[in-house]
C-alpha cells in the first residue's frame, strides 16, 4: 500500500489536465460560427458599446478561379476596455468580473475563452480606457496550452494592434478614448469558409438574437470583409434586427414588410414567480399574421414561398430571451397544426422574457445555447394533447412554473393556429385572365398527354400512378387531393378547386411550392393519381422560375421564349418524376435519390455562380 501511495507523489494531480482540457473545451458546442461571435458580441454589449464591428480578414486567391478564404476574424468595439486585471482574468476559462451582477448577458466568464476557443486555435485581445497608446495587450494560444503552458499570459503594453486590423477599423471607434479589440487566428473550426458566408449567416443570426438592443438603438453593429493585402478596400454591412414576432420597425424582412410590423401583437402575459426569495416576472408575448401578409397574386402561389415568408421560415419556434438577449429558438411546439412541417407555423410569433436571476429556472447553460429545463418541459407538453396534470402525474414530473408556462403556449399557439387557418380559407386568387395558358398548365398538359400516347402505342407500361388514376374512384380522389392541399396551406376552396380540376381533366403532375432538406431541387410524391413534384423553395432553381415566370404580362404568348423556356424546365422536371414513378425496386429508388440529391447540390453550385 505505501508504495503504491509512493507512485502518486509524483503524478499530476490536476483535476483538469490541460492537454485534455483544451481538447474538451474546444469542443465547446455552439450551433455555429454566429452563435460563436455573438458570444463576443454579448461582452461588447455588457461593456455599453454603442458602436461594434465585426471584420473578416480573406487570404487572395493562390488561383484566378478560386475563392478568398477567410484568415482571421476580429471583433472591435467602443465600449468600456478593460484594465490589466480584468483582461488578465477575461482570458481565463471561468474569469470574468460580472458574477454578481443584476442584469448581465455574461454567465459564468467564460465567453471570450470559450467561444474563441471553439473556432480557432489562437486568440489576441488589445483594450484601451485612455486612447489606443495605452492598450494592453494578452493572447492564449491553444497548441500553448497543450503542449503544457497553462498559464494565461501578463499582459503587455510593448504590442502595437497590427496596421492591417487599424486600417480596416473604424476610425470612429479607434478615436474613442475606450475600446477593444478581439482578434481570432489559426481558424480551424470555422464552419463558413469565405467572408460572404460568415457576415450573411452572422446577420441574421445576430439581428435575431440581439434584436432588442440593435432595435431600440442601444447598439449599432457593422460588419466589413476586406483582403489581407488590401484592408483600404471594405465590403460594409449594416446589420438590422431579425424579429421572429415580426413587431418592429425597420428590420431585415423583404419589402415592403422592412419598415413596418408584418404581424400584430395577438396576446401579452405576465407570470410572477419567486426565485430565491426574490420576485421576479417571466413575460409572455404572442403576435400573429396580418391578413394582407398572406396575398399572393395567382391561385398557386403560396404566401409561404414569398420572400417574406421565406425570410420568416428561419424564425419559426418559442423565442427565449434573457436579458433581452435570444438564447434559442425552441422548435418543440411546432407539432400544433398537424406536423412540425406545417407552413402555417411561420405565421405566429411568441416570445419568452426573463431576468438572469431565473437561469436556474429556465436551465440556461454556460454557453448560453440552451434552457433545458424550458426545452423538456415543451417536449413532454407541446406533443401530448392530454391535460397537463394528467401527463405529469403519469410521468412522475414536478409541477413547477416553467410547465405552466409551456402549458399556456400549447394553448395559445392552438388558438392562433385556429385564426391563422380562417386567413388560409378566406384567401381568394383572381383568375387568370383572358383564359391564357400559364406555362405550369402548358406543361402538365404536354406530359399527361405524352404518357397517355406512349401507353396507347405500347412504348411504356402504366406506373403505379397511373393505375390509381383508373382505379381510385374520382369523388375518393377528389376528396384525397383536397385533403392533401388543405393541410399543405391552401384555402379550403382553393384547394377543392384545384382538386376538382386535377381529377375532371384527368391531370398526371401537379407542382407544388414546399420546404426540402439538403440541396434537392425537388422531390416527387405519388397520391390520388397524381404525380406531384415539390419544388424547393430554398433552391436557386425555384427562383430561377419564379424570376421568368414573373416577367411574363397578362397578354402571352406561347411562342414566347420565356414562356417556352420555363415549360421546358417544367418538362424536364416531371420527365424525372415519370422515371422515378416507373422504377418499382426500393433499390432503384434509393439510387435515383441519392442521384436527385447530388443533382440538386451541382446545380445549387452553378447557379450560385452565375448570381
Amino acid at each position: 500500500m505505501d508504495d503504491q501511495l509512493a507512485a502518486l507523489k509524483g503524478a499530476d494531480r490536476s483535476l483538469f489536465p490541460g492537454s485534455f482540457a483544451i481538447r474538451a473545451l474546444r469542443d465547446s458546442r455552439y450551433h455555429n460560427t454566429a452563435y460563436a461571435i455573438a458570444e463576443l458580441i454579448d461582452n461588447s454589449v455588457d461593456a455599453d458599446a454603442e458602436q461594434i464591428e465585426l471584420l473578416c480578414m480573406e487570404q487572395p486567391p493562390l488561383k484566378s478561379r478560386m475563392r478568398p478564404r477567410v484568415s482571421k476574424i476580429a471583433v472591435l468595439d467602443n465600449g468600456t476596455g478593460m484594465d490589466v486585471k480584468t483582461l488578465f482574468e477575461a482570458l481565463k476559462f471561468g474569469g470574468g468580473t460580472r458574477h454578481d451582477s443584476d442584469r448581465r448577458i455574461g454567465k459564468y466568464g467564460m465567453g471570450l475563452p470559450t467561444s474563441s476557443m471553439s473556432q480557432c486555435k489562437r486568440v489576441d485581445v488589445w483594450t484601451w480606457q485612455d486612447g489606443l497608446d495605452s492598450a494592453w495587450h494578452s493572447s492564449i494560444d491553444a497548441d500553448t496550452i497543450e503542449a503544457g503552458d497553462h498559464n494565461v499570459p501578463v499582459p503587455d503594453q510593448e504590442t502595437p494592434i497590427p496596421d492591417t486590423w487599424r486600417r480596416a477599423g473604424n476610425d470612429e471607434i479607434y478615436e474613442h478614448l475606450k475600446g477593444t479589440l478581439v482578434v481570432w487566428s489559426k481558424l480551424d473550426k470555422i464552419r463558413w469558409k469565405t467572408a460572404h458566408a460568415i457576415i450573411e449567416n452572422t446577420s441574421r443570426e445576430v439581428g435575431r438574437i440581439h434584436r432588442h438592443f440593435i432595435g431600440n438603438d442601444i447598439v449599432r453593429i457593422r460588419a466589413a470583409s476586406f483582403l489581407e493585402n488590401r484592408p483600404w478596400e471594405l465590403q460594409k454591412t449594416k446589420f438590422f434586427a431579425n424579429d421572429p414576432l415580426y413587431l418592429m420597425d425597420s428590420t431585415s424582412t423583404p419589402e415592403p414588410w422592412d419598415s413596418k410590423p408584418m404581424f400584430t401583437e395577438w396576446h401579452t402575459k405576465p407570470y410572477p414567480v419567486t426565485v430565491d426569495g426574490r420576485e421576479e416576472t417571466i413575460d409572455v408575448k404572442y403576435s400573429i399574421v396580418k391578413p394582407e401578409a398572406l396575398r399572393t397574386a395567382s391561385l398557386r402561389q403560396y404566401p409561404g414561398s414569398e420572400d417574406h415568408g421565406r425570410h420568416a421560415r428561419h424564425n419559426i419556434g418559442v423565442s427565449v430571451v434573457r436579458e433581452d438577449r435570444e438564447v434559442v429558438l425552441e422548435d418543440a411546439f411546432l407539432r400544433e397544426g398537424g406536423s412540425s412541417e406545417n407552413p402555417q407555423n411561420r405565421w405566429w410569433g411568441c416570445e419568452v422574457n426573463f431576468r438572469c436571476s431565473c437561469d436556474e429556472l429556465f436551465g440556461v447553460d454556460h454557453n448560453k445555447q440552451m434552457v433545458a429545463n424550458f426545452t423538456q418541459a415543451a417536449r413532454v407538453l407541446a406533443r401530448d394533447d392530454r391535460n397537463k396534470d394528467d401527463i405529469l402525474n403519469e410521468t412522475g414530473i414536478d409541477d413547477d412554473p416553467i410547465y405552466e408556462i409551456v402549458e399556456d403556449i400549447r394553448k395559445q399557439i392552438s388558438s392562433m393556429m385556429g385564426q391563422i387557418r380562417q386567413m388560409f380559407a378566406q384567401r381568394r386568387d383572381p383568375p387568370e385572365k383572358g383564359g391564357k395558358r400559364s406555362p405550369e398548365k402548358k406543361a402538365v398538359k404536354t406530359a399527361t398527354d405524352a404518357d397517355r400516347d406512349a401507353i396507347a402505342a405500347g412504348r411504356e407500361q402504366p406506373t403505379k400512378t397511373d393505375k390509381d388514376r383508373k382505379q381510385i374512384p374520382p369523388e375518393e380522389r377528389e376528396a384525397g387531393l383536397t385533403k392533401q392541399f388543405t393541410e399543405s396551406g391552401q384555402a379550403a376552396q382553393d384547394a377543392q378547386q384545384l382538386a376538382k380540376m386535377l381529377v375532371q381533366e384527368g391531370l398526371s403532375y401537379h407542382f407544388n411550392p414546399a420546404q426540402l432538406d439538403g440541396r434537392y431541387m425537388f422531390n416527387v410524391r405519388s397520391d390520388h393519381g397524381v404525380l406531384h413534384i415539390n419544388l424547393n423553395t430554398d433552391h436557386p432553381i425555384y427562383d430561377l422560375l419564379r424570376h421568368i415566370e414573373g416577367r411574363l404580362d397578362e397578354n402571352r404568348d406561347e411562342s414566347d421564349p420565356a414562356f417556352q423556356a420555363t415549360v421546358a424546365l417544367r418538362l424536364l422536371l416531371a420527365s424525372w418524376a415519370r422515371m422515378e414513378d416507373g422504377t418499382n425496386s426500393r433499390e432503384g429508388q434509393k439510387l435515383i435519390q441519392e442521384i436527385a440529391w447530388n443533382w440538386g447540390l451541382q446545380a445549387d453550385k452553378f447557379n450560385n455562380q452565375l448570381r
